[in-house]
């Protein structure tokens, strides 16, 4: 992130005052977004589905 720019500024400030981290590093494998993520690099964007985000917060399995 650029702390010059304000947009990277302000986004950085927001995320911490919600308790989150902005990374530019990939998210941990088994962070329900690692596991979307290699759901999509599996099956393709047009796999995903809303049903998909609901069982990768609840750590289940993520079905075509």
């Amino acid at each position: 992130m650029d702390m010059d720019d304000p947009q990277d500024a302000g986004a950085a400030f927001w995320a911490q005052i919600l308790g989150f981290t902005i990374s530019e590093e990939p998210p941990p494998p088994d962070s329900p977004l690692g596991r979307v993520r290699a759901f999509v690099a599996e099956h393709g964007e047009d796999a995903l589905r809303d049903e998909h985000f609901e069982a990768a917060r609840e750590g289940r399995p993520l079905l075509p």
